[in-house]
């Protein structure tokens, strides 16, 4: 088969010969300048297309505008036009350009100036942060900080009250302990509760609710941070155990799939958690809880022309704020 490339140029030389011819014939006023236009609009059209079929590879297509500038220049510029064209195509594909890295370096990871904290006026996390982080800070003010942890919910401040059982201070410790161990002992105690009313039902009976249940507060310990290392590894296990028992039953529950795309992504399978994540969706799960999921799944995968268009679906989502600044950073 010919290639598309020789039929268009062929074209566009035949057409603008024809232009040509029909400038210099015979014919002289109206029909004269009605045919040549109409033969070099013609010639222009296919000297376009050439151009967009050969534009190499290796660069960005041409948008509308160029190719509309393509066009305007070989109709008013007859011949010279289109040579003008194809030298510059000829110069991109033989003489690519190489790569200017001399812009690029190394840059050091940024770090906070704690002496700088009392200018501060904003950023209440990074204050906090700073006092029990900082080992020079005075006792009372790391007491202060993990009283203030206390008030804030786990799911933000369980990391920070983890790593304080390793402070120096026996106070920050035991502050630290006690207020983990305090919302897992709560969570726990219906986890106990729960089991018992499992143990007491009569054997063939399939209560989802509290299979349900179950996956519902094992996942609150993940949640909030309470568990770690094999614990947290048991876990996620258990999770998927009770989320299972479910869906074997009633495949229809969103949420248990939810769950285990959430434990899927811990575990750093991508694939499945993105299976996951989009039965749930296929079940009506809200997508203004699911779709930022699906984003980090894709941008895990390292798809990330996928990651504006899962989001554009949360541009209007008042529920979230806090996905505002990601909605700002991902869509125009």
């Amino acid at each position: 088969m010919i290639p598309v490339t020789i039929i268009l140029g062929f074209l566009a030389f035949l057409f603008q010969g024809m232009a040509l011819h029909a400038l210099m014939g015979p014919q002289a006023g109206v029909e004269m300048l009605l045919g040549f236009f109409f033969w070099q609009a013609c010639a222009s059209l296919l000297t376009t297309l050439f151009y967009a079929v050969l534009w190499p590879a290796f660069f960005a297509l041409p948008s509308r505008a160029s190719l509309l500038h393509v066009f305007l220049t070989c109709q008013f510029l007859p011949v010279a036009g289109a040579l003008l064209f194809l030298t510059e195509m000829a110069v991109h594909r033989f003489l690519k350009p190489l790569p200017d890295h001399g812009y690029l370096g190394a840059a050091d990871t940024p770090e906070f100036n704690h002496h700088l904290l009392n200018r501060i006026t904003h950023g209440v996390g990074s204050r906090l942060l700073a006092k029990l982080t900082t080992t020079e800070a005075p006792l009372a003010s790391k007491l202060s900080a993990v009283v203030t942890l206390r008030s804030m919910p786990l799911r933000y401040s369980g990391q920070m009250l983890s790593d304080l059982l390793a402070d120096s201070s026996d106070e920050v410790r035991l502050l630290a302990y006690g207020t983990m161990d305090k919302a897992e002992k709560e969570v726990m105690k219906q986890v106990y509760e729960i089991h018992h009313q499992l143990a007491a039902l009569p054997a063939g009976q399939h209560p989802l609710q509290l299979w349900m249940r179950m996956a519902q507060l094992y996942w609150e310990l993940i949640y909030q941070n309470l568990v770690t290392g094999e614990v947290r590894q048991h876990t996620l296990t258990q999770i998927a155990h009770f989320a299972h028992q479910v869906l074997d039953l009633s495949p229809e529950e969103a949420e248990m799939w939810f769950l285990l795309g959430r434990c899927a992504l811990l575990h750093q399978d991508y694939g499945l958690a993105e299976n996951h994540f989009l039965r749930a969706q296929q079940l009506n799960y809200p997508q203004d809880r699911l779709l930022p999921w699906l984003a980090e799944v894709a941008f895990l995968k390292g798809e990330l022309h996928r990651v504006p268009l899962l989001l554009k679906g949360l541009r209007n989502s008042a529920r979230m704020p806090q996905l505002q600044p990601l909605l700002r950073y991902w869509l125009p």
